[in-house]
């Protein structure tokens, strides 16, 4: 189950990342400070989600087993909301 977190923090991340690009973008070709404000939230999200992924690898003999299904709960909770994000960006 732990395995399962880590790899949807890693879509997350990936997602976030691609968010980044698409904004970032648009932001340096407009100079829309709109823009340029999703591209600085998109990547604290890229780290916020890249730096979880490796904090559950990195430290996984630390954690409880009861607590492992809600750490995939939020993973999950969070691939919905980027989905979302991505589905109106595009």
């Amino acid at each position: 189950m732990l395995w399962l977190a880590i790899a949807l923090y890693t879509v997350n991340a990936g997602f976030f990342g691609f968010l980044a690009y698409v904004y970032g973008k648009t932001a340096f070709s407009t100079k829309a400070t709109y823009a340029a404000g999703l591209f600085i939230f998109s990547l604290l999200l890229l780290v916020h989600s890249a730096g979880t992924a490796a904090a559950y690898l990195l430290l996984q003999p630390y954690f409880l087993e009861e607590a492992v299904p809600f750490m995939a709960l939020m993973g999950s909770v969070e691939l919905v909301g980027v989905v979302a994000l991505l589905k109106i960006t595009l």
